[in-house]
Order: structure tokens, then C-alpha cells, then sequence
């Protein structure tokens, strides 16, 4: 009786091992390898480039050298012959077209009038003068002066040349109802020992052709320090 219980605990034994082995060998079975992920390709890092060279800055002119440039004019290019001018009384230097505009320099002024004007006269040309009073106060006094017969609009610009300026528009009446019959545009440029200023009259027929060719030549002013004369 002893005997035949110790057989079947034996035989109980080994069911539940055999059951245990076969229950671990699917456990196992269930287990996916585990694919190493292969390693982030390192991020391409761009080689340290060289600086990037500076906008080409504008030929230093001498006084009087004559070259060329290309204007838009009316949706037409066309070459123009330009000078360049320095006025160290003034403290200023700019180009102008010695073909279509005849100049009329001063120690402290340079104007420059359409070949065809009335050189005593003129209806189309641009002045620049020098002005020992500070910029607000020179803009102040012109904008009272043109509201009597102009519409005056006053912003801040920025010159072509890089120097920054009041501008004052007046192409209209007052009201700006409708165009004057001459229109005007002055620009107020401050500097350290006063201002200069730039200002350009023309015919409202030739708002497009002179308007655009005198706002031009302001707009290759630059400014320096006047001496006396």
C-alpha cells in the first residue's frame, strides 16, 4: 500500500514537471528576438563656411570724373552721363546727367536746371544747399512755407546714398483737391553740423521723365563735414 503511493506521487511528480517544461517552452517560443536597432546616421554637419563678402561698397569718386548708369524712365531704360561733384563748402557731394542739366554751383549751394529752362528762370531743377540749423527746425520752417500754396505730406526716407532724411511732397493744392501747377519735393538731410538741403521743383507734364530723373540725383547724395571757406 506504502509502495503504491509512493508510485503515484512519483508519477504526479513528473506529470506536473513535464507540464511545467512544455508550459516554459512556449513562453519561450512567444519571446521575438530583439533586433538592435541599427545607429542614427549622425547629423550632417555642414562645414563652417567662409564669411560671406560684403556688398561691393560704391567707387570713391573724384571730383568731376564723369561715368554712366542705367535709369527706368517712363518703363524705358536709358543710359545716362553722369558727374560727380563735391562741394566741401556745403559739405556734400551727388552726381548729375552734365548732358541733360546745366550747373550753377555757389560756395554754399549747387543747382542744377534743365538745358532747355530759362537758366534765370527755371521751371525743372534741383537745389542743394548746406544749413547750419539743426534738421527739425529747417523742415519746420519749409513746411509752413509751402502749406500756403501745397497739400504737405511729411515722412522720413532713407536716400539710395544711405542717409536718411525728412521728405516733404508738395504736388498737390491745398486740400489736394488736384495738382499744382508747379510741384515740389524737399528733402531734409540731418548732419552734425546743421543739414542739407535738397530740393527739386518741376512741370506737372513731366511728372514721370523729370520727376523720377531729379529724384534720382538726390538721391546719390552724401554728406560730409562742410569747411569754411
Amino acid at each position: 500500500m506504502k509502495q503504491s503511493k509512493r508510485y503515484l506521487a512519483l508519477l504526479l511528480g513528473l506529470v506536473m514537471l513535464l507540464a511545467a517544461l512544455t508550459a516554459c517552452g512556449r513562453k519561450n517560443s512567444d519571446v521575438q528576438p530583439i533586433e538592435s536597432a541599427a545607429p542614427e546616421e549622425s547629423a550632417q554637419v555642414p562645414e563652417e563656411s567662409a564669411e560671406a563678402p560684403e556688398a561691393a561698397a560704391k567707387p570713391e569718386r573724384e571730383n568731376g570724373e564723369c561715368f554712366e548708369d542705367v535709369i527706368t524712365i517712363e518703363g524705358m531704360e536709358e543710359t545716362i552721363k553722369l558727374e560727380h561733384v563735391i562741394n566741401e563748402t556745403a559739405g556734400f557731394a551727388m552726381d548729375y546727367d552734365y548732358e541733360s542739366f546745366v550747373r550753377q554751383s555757389a560756395a554754399d549751394c549747387e543747382r542744377f536746371v534743365w538745358s532747355y529752362d530759362d537758366p534765370e528762370n527755371p521751371e525743372n531743377f534741383v537745389e542743394v544747399s548746406y544749413s547750419a540749423e539743426d534738421a527739425e527746425t529747417v523742415a519746420d520752417t519749409i513746411e509752413t512755407e509751402l502749406s500756403e500754396d501745397y497739400e504737405v505730406y511729411r515722412d522720413t526716407t532713407v536716400l539710395s546714398s544711405g542717409c536718411e532724411c525728412i521728405r516733404m511732397d508738395a504736388s498737390a493744392v491745398p486740400g489736394g483737391a488736384y495738382t499744382a501747377d508747379v510741384m515740389q519735393a524737399v528733402y531734409v538731410i540731418p548732419t552734425a553740423d546743421g543739414c542739407r538741403v535738397a530740393r527739386i521743383q518741376y512741370l506737372p507734364e513731366g511728372s514721370d521723365g523729370f520727376g523720377k530723373r531729379l529724384t534720382y540725383l538726390v538721391n546719390t547724395i552724401t554728406v560730409m563735414e562742410a569747411k569754411e571757406a
